[in-house]
């Protein structure tokens, strides 16, 4: 039993992961809490249909106010669902991005690694990721704004032309696949290399073709997990508290087992990556080539 509790015991590590993925999804929320309040209105909004009652319970919770018909209920959960997608995306759009690629450093270091300490680590990714991330995060939520409009313009003429809807639809929900694909690598590779804006979205983009595979398991896992959620919202609404709790934790570590051993390719030693270091006439450090080429300043520990 005393070996049990000992710290360096393989229960208390086990326990210590568990606690340390707890608190880096709170933090996450924390810094990304519309993307949060935006997932429980959908949630809402999905449930409708099967748990009507607990879609009144959320409109009366929100807005202190009895609804008296269904359409109340729904005419409230679309319009401010556009409203508050939009605005606070445009808040929070900034912080997003190195939040997320710092959440994906942490876990990938301290959980999965056990190198440092969640919180510090947490937050050392924040500002060494805030240059090149912010502007990232800020130019796929102008991309998210944009596809808000653009679907929502399509349900307006949708009765004019149906078929010419239909392919708008599908041209559109091709796009957001490629710009999810994307976006898997994207905060990943942005936490293990020192990286311009140009060559982060040329290196995402590069490596989420070559690697279709891991792009698409792991993108279409994220959507299967949402997608889950939302269809059953109204059986599981008494667990939707867990989300801030350990999903994007868990997202982050599952998604690492895939994305680590296709980074690492792109890392080699750190003398191979020192050596081969050098800038684009942007001054932007290149990641993927041929023969892969990594920044200088990669952690040593990625290299184990």
């Amino acid at each position: 039993m005393a070996n049990l509790l000992s710290p360096d015991s393989k229960v208390m590590t086990g326990i210590n992961k568990v606690v340390d993925m707890i608190w880096l999804s709170l933090l996450w929320c924390l810094f990304c809490l519309p993307v949060v309040w935006i997932f429980f209105v959908l949630s809402m909004m999905t449930s409708f249909g099967t748990n009507p009652e607990a879609s009144y319970e959320a409109y009366r919770t929100i807005t202190g106010l009895e609804a008296t018909t269904d359409m109340e209920v729904l005419t409230f959960l679309i319009r401010d669902l556009d409203l508050i997608l939009m605005i606070e995306m445009l808040v929070r759009g900034v912080i997003i991005g190195p939040t997320t690629a710092a959440l994906y450093y942490t876990i990938v270091k301290t959980v999965r690694r056990e190198r440092g300490y969640a919180t510090r680590t947490f937050f050392h990714g924040i500002k060494v990721n805030f240059r090149t991330g912010a502007p990232a995060s800020m130019l796929l939520v102008i991309f998210g704004i944009l596809m808000i409009i653009d679907f929502r313009y399509i349900d307006l003429i949708q009765g004019d032309d149906p078929t010419f809807s239909s392919v708008l639809n599908i041209a559109l929900l091709v796009v957001c696949i490629f710009v999810l694909f994307i976006m898997v690598w994207l905060f990943p590779i942005l936490s293990r290399f020192t990286i311009g804006l140009k060559a982060l979205f040329k290196n995402a983009m590069l490596i989420s073709i070559k690697h279709f595979i891991g792009s698409f398991v792991v993108g279409g896992g994220i959507v299967l997990v949402f997608w889950f959620i939302f269809t059953f919202a109204g059986d599981m609404s008494s667990i939707l508290i867990l989300f801030p709790f350990i999903l994007p934790a868990g997202i982050a570590l599952l998604s690492s087992f895939i994305i680590e051993p296709v980074l690492k390719k792109y890392t080699g030693s750190q003398n191979q990556a020192a050596a081969a270091s050098k800038d684009d006439s942007d001054g932007e450090s290149i990641v993927v080539a041929e023969d892969p080429e990594a920044d200088s300043s990669t952690d040593e520990w990625y290299m184990e």
